[in-house]
């Protein structure tokens, strides 16, 4: 099916698969109209997550919607509409998601990966609509990394260019310490509860976003040596703590050897916290 050229403002759903929760959006240009959000069953079977999407669009639908489009993660296949290997829903190996459903809504579909829609959402709908080169980092379940280049969306081969979060960083990868999985993993608490606390005025919680943003602020470091762009874009639930840890991350960043790279750097969380959902959308527009 052919993409939706756009002439006029006209009516889709986006849906951002995440390791924790499946939004979807009925989007109008930059506004969701009405949406949705279902707890993904991350150890459940292809068909269970798949149906959990499925519910999603559903309880979004209209009958002016013209296409869906989905933000997944992992590897994709944006030609053959193909998910491969996504590490935090285990079923999801080669799961030919486009084709089905199209056959189940009768509407055109277009399938990238999430954080490349983040990206996309934050370059022509939110804060990074005055930046030529980006990076969008996505900041939940896992890290998650979607690069703008020379104003253009740059997806790699597969879909697999910005997967900062597999990068090997101290004992693991950088996505243990640079998500909610950090929380998890270092202190047995999530971040939305560190966050509550932290509100609270808990010094131990205050600490834990100190050391998170350290890390942060290497990933941005990284992303820094490789890119050198213009600003950094924040989403993903865990971006809401930015205040906690924006102090920590930009003392990690002043470290960075060469200076004049990051002097004038941006490093914000989204606006919107739908970003994903409204960039998801897009695609079917581009």
């Amino acid at each position: 099916m052919k993409a939706i050229k756009y002439r006029e403002r006209i009516k889709t759903i986006g849906v951002d698969i995440g390791g924790t929760k499946i939004a979807a959006g009925l989007v109008e240009g930059d506004e969701i109209l009405i949406s949705e959000t279902l707890p993904t069953p991350t150890l459940g079977t292809v068909e269970e997550v798949v149906q959990v999407v499925i519910d999603a669009i559903q309880k979004v639908m209209n009958d002016d919607v013209k296409g869906i489009g989905i933000g997944a993660p992992g590897l994709i296949d944006t030609q053959k509409g193909i998910v491969h290997d996504v590490q935090n829903i285990p079923s999801f190996k080669s799961v030919p998601l486009t084709s089905i459903i199209e056959k189940t809504f009768e509407l055109p579909v277009f399938l990238n990966n999430d954080a490349n829609c983040f990206a996309l959402g934050a370059k022509s709908f939110d804060l990074g609509k005055k930046f030529n080169n980006l990076v969008g980092l996505t900041l939940g379940t896992g890290l998650g990394g979607g690069l703008v280049i020379n104003g253009h969306l740059y997806e790699g081969k597969g879909c697999g260019a910005g997967e900062f979060g597999y990068i090997p960083y101290r004992d693991g990868i950088l996505e243990q310490y640079c998500s909610g999985q950090f929380f998890q993993r270092q202190y047995n608490i999530t971040g939305k509860d560190a966050n509550d606390l932290a509100v609270q005025g808990d010094e131990n919680a205050i600490q834990m976003f100190n050391r998170f943003g350290y890390h942060i602020g290497e990933a941005i470091k990284i992303a820094a040596h490789l890119f050198a762009p213009d600003a950094v874009i924040l989403g993903g639930s865990v971006s809401r703590n930015y205040r906690f840890f924006e102090k920590s991350m930009w003392k990690s960043i002043r470290l960075f050897p060469y200076g004049h790279v990051v002097d004038n750097l941006v490093v914000m969380p989204a606006i919107n916290p739908d970003i994903a959902v409204i960039g998801a959308a897009s695609l079917v527009l581009e």
